[in-house]
């Protein structure tokens, strides 16, 4: 304020409460209506916070509804959970099991006889180890074995790098080649001890040596100590390889692993303990429970953000007073456009489950939502397809050699007929006639380029060979073991085609990157070449009628509304795969509408952002206002302070008339 100030000494008028007064009836005015903006607008903001807190609520209340997964999950229980643990895959059949676990697999341990030390010296020459089945006499000594092609060989060098028991259980340990060695040391001494980390029948280790210093191989001197075949039984075992036997319903059945997920469909059975004559019962039954609590939990938010958003928006005919943010547009906008997506119908749907309301969901007089939770289950029970097409982005095939693997943004709802014109293949090599069973020294060594990673150079095991089936088997396990291929998970198969005397190379992947090729060759008996084998064909064919990609047996839409569309095509035959039906699903319509509310450049955050502005505009004229009282506030001191002095005057001059014309008094 003015620093003018008067208190009427010359007239005796209380100026500075004259000033005060006038100056207060020019302010208050002005200062109650902004002040009542301002509450105003902060209650609004505020109103806002509580508005993006509830929406963020139901937001994430969407997320156990968001993906498709979440609907196709099936329970498995287990009767007994000490001897089976169980878990079901969404394909698992609804039924029943009666379990019995004769026998668990085991994994084969061999162990060498004992040295002085960990340091002692075992000999130098080739350690050769080969995974298969072993046949056994009486005495459980080996007398003979069955390679199995699809495990790797590995052949290792012992020099004086690594020939001491340490140096040996190392460099086995690095080579990964399915084998674990340690060196364990009692009061007899040191022993090389060696496990297979498969279990099974079927990974029962062949162990054979070529010595550098001795021309027999299985004496039991230097290498061949670590010797374990049907000509030299030099380990002991400790353990031999075993299936595991399972009676299911009465039926044996043998697993090499105690994980046993083949025997039922979609069915993962973790044998924990062998109990012969104890039966567990094992039960799938399709998940509801969390879908129900999912769908629950999705009309819970919604409702919670309707009991936020009435008494904001609504008249109270008690109070008579209106929300906060009653006829607020940008509040109606969000909230029409939630509502218009919960009632409407979900694109791509054809069944008896096309929008809420037909899985059990409806909207009250009041704005709220409500579940018949009968009616959804009856839908899950009939219709899972069909509900799960509802919530998420869903691709729903009839045919069952057409799996939906994803979609993109892109994908537009619809149906969309899948017709294959040419099936996905994999990458084949035939060699010629074989002309001998005999691998010797100079004609044991080829290289490989699989899927155009080089092999390195692989050796075959020198001998002669039963038939060209087992010769075939060596050749794949070799191939298998190489750790080039091995690193980028790569593989063949080998097979011996007895109609046309020849071995057929296989690649196990799909499509024009699937193929063969002989790149070096010593194995001038078996009917290889260097040459380059006939390469796979990607898949082809269309999707809704158009040209899709192809890659392996991967098929992809690239045009019209089905684009993005990711199919994967199983099967041999070519002509028509039926028809997908793909619905993007209604939360991904919700989502958007709230992240476009929600975001840091979506409308309610543009919303506080403007009233905030108001606010900031509210205490700009607040400055402005105290300035303008101020500056009146001076000029009226002025005022009235010239008005004091002029009275003050005037009544010092009506004093001194007074006394100029009062009555005199005679002394005389």
């Amino acid at each position: 304020m003015a620093g003018i100030t008067s208190t009427g000494l010359g007239s005796g008028i209380d100026i500075k409460s004259l000033v005060s007064s006038l100056v207060s009836a020019e302010q208050v005015p002005v200062t109650k209506r902004l002040d009542k903006q301002e509450a105003t607008l902060t209650a609004q903001i505020s109103s806002y916070g509580s508005l993006k807190s509830a929406m963020s609520s139901f937001q994430t209340s969407l997320s156990g509804l968001k993906y498709a997964s979440a609907f196709q999950k099936i329970s498995a229980t287990s009767s007994d959970t000490a001897i089976i643990t169980t878990s079901a895959g969404s394909n698992a059949d609804v039924a029943s099991y009666n379990l019995e676990v004769k026998q668990l697999a085991k994994s084969q341990t061999l162990a060498s006889s004992s040295f002085s030390s960990a340091t002692s010296t075992v000999g130098t020459g080739t350690l050769t180890i080969k995974f298969g089945t072993t046949a056994y006499d009486i005495d459980n000594n080996p007398t003979g074995f069955t390679q199995d092609g699809n495990q790797g060989t590995l052949s290792l060098t012992v020099d004086s790098s690594n020939n001491t028991l340490a140096g040996l259980s190392l460099a086995i340990n690095q080579a990964k080649a399915g084998i674990t060695a340690s060196v364990v040391t009692d009061n007899s001494g040191s022993r090389l001890v060696l496990s297979s980390t498969k279990t099974g029948q079927n990974s029962s280790m062949e162990i054979s040596v070529t010595n550098d210093a001795d021309t027999s191989n299985t004496d039991n001197a230097g290498l061949s100590k670590l010797a374990y075949n049907a000509a030299a039984a030099n380990m002991v075992q400790p353990q031999a390889a075993q299936d595991a036997i399972l009676a299911i319903n009465g039926l044996d059945i043998t697993s090499s692993s105690n994980t046993v997920d083949t025997a039922l469909k979609g069915l993962k059975l973790n044998l924990l303990q062998a109990q012969p004559g104890k039966i567990v019962t094992v039960s799938t039954s399709q998940n509801n429970d969390d879908i129900v609590t999912a769908v629950n939990s999705f009309v819970k938010g919604f409702n919670d953000l309707v009991s936020t958003v009435t008494p904001l928006t609504t008249y109270n005919t008690t109070t008579r007073k209106g929300g906060l943010l009653q006829g607020d547009p940008t509040l109606g906008s969000a909230m029409a456009s939630l509502r218009y997506e919960l009632g409407n119908m979900i694109s791509g749907l054809n069944g008896s489950a096309k929008s809420l309301a037909d899985i059990g969901i409806s909207t009250q007089r009041d704005g709220t939502l409500a579940l018949d939770s009968t009616r959804l289950n009856s839908q899950l029970a009939s219709n899972r397809p069909g509900v799960t097409g509802v919530f998420a982005a869903f691709g729903n095939p009839s045919n069952s050699n057409v799996l939906f693997l994803s979609n993109t943004a892109d994908t537009k709802a619809g149906q969309y007929a899948v017709d294959i014109t040419q099936i996905a293949t994999q990458g084949v090599l035939n060699g010629a006639a074989p002309s001998s069973l005999t691998i010797g020294a100079g004609n044991d060594t080829f290289s490989i380029k699989v899927d155009g990673t080089q092999s390195g150079s692989i050796a075959l095991t020198q001998k002669t060979y039963a038939s060209y089936a087992e010769l075939a088997t060596e050749i794949q396990s070799r191939i298998n073991g190489d750790s080039a291929l091995k690193a980028k998970g790569l593989s063949v198969g080998v097979a011996y085609d007895t109609d046309n005397n020849r071995m057929i190379f296989t690649s196990k992947s799909y499509g024009a990157s699937s193929q063969l090729q002989i790149t070096a060759n010593t194995t001038n008996t078996l009917g290889l070449s260097v040459s380059t084998g006939t390469a796979g064909f990607d898949i082809t064919g269309t999707i809704g009628g158009l040209a899709a990609t192809g890659k392996g047996q991967i098929l992809t839409s690239t045009a019209g509304n089905s684009t993005g569309l990711k199919l994967l095509i199983e099967g041999t035959t070519t002509g028509s795969k039926g028809t997908i039906d793909f619905s993007r699903g209604l939360i991904e319509r919700l989502d958007k509408v709230m992240t476009g509310a929600l975001s840091k450049t979506g409308t309610f955050t543009n919303r506080t952002n403007g009233l905030q502005k108001n606010i900031d505009q509210i205490t700009k004229q607040r400055t402005e206002l105290a300035d303008r009282m101020s500056s009146l506030e001076e000029r009226l001191y002025k005022r009235f302070n010239r008005m004091d002095a002029m009275l003050g005057r005037m009544q010092s001059t009506a004093s001194y008339l007074t006394q100029q014309f009062a009555p005199k008094t005679s002394t005389y």
